[in-house]
């Protein structure tokens, strides 16, 4: 696994989603508490997610355990960035985002979703 391109794909799928969120939040004033939101914002994440496996994998090794694995690091990547940049400016040191119900559905669907990419690339 190239882990280099793994963290690149990561923070480029978190930039994704953040602005994703803010169109949602800001721009269509859906806020967590409206399920319009998450009718939108699930099918639109999947897309994103996608979209960043399918750049990772042009170049690399796929299957389902490299997809896995690669899942794995767009998390630990996105973990990191909402550490550093979105709970300290936007959440207020609430460090409990993280395991929000929401969330967690999140990062189930990126790691099914790398590992169903990496499969079909194989």
């Amino acid at each position: 696994m190239n882990w280099k391109r793994a963290v690149s794909c990561g923070a480029l799928l978190w930039v994704l989603i953040f602005f994703e969120v803010s169109i949602l939040m800001f721009g269509f004033k859906f806020d967590s508490t409206n399920s319009y939101y998450y009718l939108a914002h699930y099918p639109l994440a999947v897309i994103l997610i996608a979209i960043a496996s399918l750049i990772y994998f042009r170049k690399a090794k796929a299957g389902f355990g490299q997809g896995f694995l690669v899942g794995i690091t767009f998390i630990v990547t996105g973990i990191f960035l909402d550490s550093v940049i979105t709970i300290p400016l936007f959440m207020r040191s609430s460090y409990s985002f993280l395991i929000r119900s929401d969330i967690l559905i999140g990062y189930l669907l990126t790691l099914i979703v790398t590992g169903v990419v990496g499969a079909v690339k194989r």
